[in-house]
């Protein structure tokens, strides 16, 4: 069985956990994901411009794929390292239209009873908080990013053009904490 590293209370981990039970049952392909064999480990599911896998997910944007690694808990955009709380901003519409599906499907309380129907493993459980926050909204976390220059390097905030692209620019990595 794969161990992986998890953030604390990382909304991510939550949500990867409601997909695998979604792809379990079905959900993910009676919502329109095509499925398809991976090199490796599970199926990836893709929709519009997100694709999902165990192993973690990718959000393609127009700077490239934006990937997040479930293993390592990072996110990367053309080989860079994107801040974790900067990239869960970039993929939480994806995901959230997702939930908005499975809550139109089920109701609203479906997703807490599943948790405690199938007592997920304990850094599941730890996560749903964040994971409840994150998709009401009230997690704190930067806004969105849009790009900025033409090269690698850090990341600055928004313009009013484009809210949802990932930033770059010419002054290098950026660090942000890592929750």
């Amino acid at each position: 069985m794969t161990r992986f590293y998890t953030v604390r209370c990382c909304p991510l981990t939550a949500q990867f956990w409601f997909l695998g039970v979604d792809a379990r049952q079905g959900d993910l392909a009676l919502r329109g994901f095509s499925k398809a064999r991976a090199a490796q480990g599970s199926s990836r599911y893709t929709l519009g411009d997100l694709s999902l896998h165990s192993a973690g997910l990718t959000l393609q944007t127009p700077r490239g794929p934006l990937h997040f690694n479930r293993r390592t808990q990072t996110f990367t955009l053309a080989g860079q390292h994107v801040p974790l709380a900067l990239g869960r901003t970039q993929v939480r519409a994806a995901l959230q239209g997702h939930e908005r599906w499975i809550e139109g499907r089920y109701g609203p309380g479906y997703r807490p009873a599943l948790a405690d129907e199938l007592r997920p493993p304990r850094p599941v459980r730890a996560a749903l908080p964040a994971w409840q926050a994150w998709h009401r909204g009230s997690l704190a976390e930067p806004a969105p990013l849009a790009f900025v220059g033409a090269g690698g390097g850090a990341f600055s905030r928004p313009t009013q053009a484009e809210p949802h692209l990932l930033a770059v620019n010419q002054r290098g990595p950026a660090r942000a904490p890592v929750h």
